[in-house]
């Protein structure tokens, strides 16, 4: 299986075999989610480790096994066929998950406070 993560500025794919990686992904994000105490400061931290780690085959693999946990729980369950996560298609609707709705919601000035 072929996991790639395409961030529209780089792009890094690991191979592995998929009996297993699924648990191991999961680990991996719930264990950096309990640090980063949410999904977007989680994934930030995998991202970092791509950039800053680039000629560390450990920590790429590290990071995208991360982003695919975070993937499977949040977006998408995974199968076993080579999978790409195009973040730059994905991380929109992370920040803005209503998209074009609030525009005529009427309860848009609510949307976005804590």
């Amino acid at each position: 299986m072929k996991i790639s993560v395409d961030g529209g500025s780089f792009k890094v794919a690991i191979d592995t075999e998929y009996e297993g990686v699924i648990a191991e992904a999961t680990d991996i994000f719930q264990e950096t989610l309990k640090q980063a105490k949410s999904n977007d400061k989680a994934i930030l931290r995998f991202l970092q480790i791509i950039i800053e780690h680039r000629e560390s085959d450990d920590a790429i693999g590290y990071a995208v096994l991360g982003l695919l946990g975070w993937y499977n729980e949040v977006i998408s369950s995974v199968e076993d066929k080579d999978i790409e996560l195009n973040l730059p298609k994905i991380l929109p609707h992370l920040i803005n998950p209503a998209g074009d709705l609030t525009a005529t919601s009427e309860t848009e000035t609510n949307t976005f406070k804590h």
